[in-house]
């Protein structure tokens, strides 16, 4: 099912020298070069607003916002966070990128999740705090979407990389910002992704980060969850999907284009490292879900990566070679910055962003 190419641009980005994007269909993924480089960044948060592409949070220090101009292909730093804030799902309300689940520390593998939303509002470059999250539903890793103006967080991990993988499902209201449990997903997941398409929304990705055979604490990475999950607002139901994802991995990422599903990255246990960093691309047609289709691999494989829709396009940044603390993809050196927690030291991540176009 080859297709007309019909926009020849891509862009993945994570310190800002390139970046991909993608088109729904059979497409292709391709570097974009940018005029300068952004902060090298994994776990991070990548969300477009009013035509700019932001990138936020990231396992390093407290980060400032990023954003991209795609008109100049310039990037622009912005302000920094409050607080450390990585292994997030970025989601937009209005001017404002709201950050409901991520670990505020570094102390791998015990990291502490946020005890409050916070929020990046585009147009004032302000980071705001906003309303506290119930101390049991605080979490790392989860998937978060935007639905008629309420937020919603799905499944996460409440313990950092030790235990606590949950199919947790929650509704925030940005403006009164009260809290609202909702009924569990069928799944528990953690570094996983969500996204909503017409009124239901989609959990996908993401592995038992909770599960550690004996004798060998890694043994998670090939803990995937291959179940798709849906959540139908209208009835207030969930159900699984019969297609299962051809390949499990946490740490991936997730867009909704066209009513199709695309679902890329992550990492899972292979036959030569514990934790491999994956390129593959699949989609799933929500007109016909009958099975997820691979379209063209990323030109990096990527862990802790992001991806957003802009203009027709998906737009791809951030993301590490393999692991907490890995290197980024593509070699280069991280950022200098002190050692914060665990074995983890500065900032580190991919700096290029990658774009992919359908044929």
């Amino acid at each position: 099912m080859k297709k007309r190419l019909t926009y020849a641009g891509a862009i993945i980005l994570f310190m800002g020298t390139a970046f991909k994007i993608a088109d729904s269909g059979d497409g292709s993924w391709q570097v974009l070069k940018t005029a300068n480089k952004a902060d090298a960044r994994s776990e991070c948060g990548f969300a477009a607003v009013n035509g700019k592409l932001y990138l936020i949070g990231g396992d390093g220090p407290a980060m400032p916002a990023e954003v991209l101009d795609p008109a100049t292909l310039t990037w622009t730093k912005k302000a920094i966070a409050p607080v450390i804030m990585h292994h997030l799902e970025p989601v937009v309300y209005g001017n404002k990128i709201y950050v409901l689940d991520a670990f505020a520390d570094r102390n791998y593998p015990n990291q502490i999740p946020l005890a409050s939303v916070y929020s990046y509002d585009t147009q004032k470059d302000v980071w705001e705090k906003g309303g506290e999250i119930p101390a049991d539903r605080r979490r790392g890793g989860a998937g978060e979407a935007e639905y008629k103006g309420k937020l919603y967080i799905v499944n996460g991990i409440t313990h950092g990389h030790t235990s606590g993988t949950t199919n947790m499902f929650d509704e925030y209201d940005p403006v009164s910002q009260k809290w609202t449990k909702l009924p569990d997903a069928p799944h528990i997941r953690d570094h996983s992704t969500a996204t909503v398409v017409n009124d239901r929304l989609y959990a996908v990705g993401g592995r038992n980060t909770s599960l550690h055979d004996a004798g060998n604490f890694m043994s998670f990475f090939d803990k995937t969850v291959l179940e798709v999950d849906c959540y139908n607002f209208k009835t207030g139901k969930w159900t699984t999907l019969d297609a299962r994802l051809p390949l499990g991995t946490g740490g991936g990422a997730l867009v909704n284009l066209n009513n199709k599903l695309y679902y890329m990255g992550g990492e899972r246990a292979t036959a030569t490292t514990p934790n491999g960093p994956q390129k593959e691309t699949y989609y799933l047609d929500l007109a016909k879900p009958e099975k997820w289709v691979q379209t063209e691999s990323l030109n990096l494989s990527r862990n802790g990566t992001s991806a957003t829709v802009l203009n027709g396009k998906i737009y791809l940044a951030g993301g590490s070679g393999g692991g907490p603390g890995g290197p980024p993809p593509n070699g280069n050196n991280p950022p200098p910055g002190p050692p914060q927690g665990g074995a983890q030291g500065g900032p580190h991540g991919e700096i290029t962003v990658e774009v992919f176009s359908v044929k």
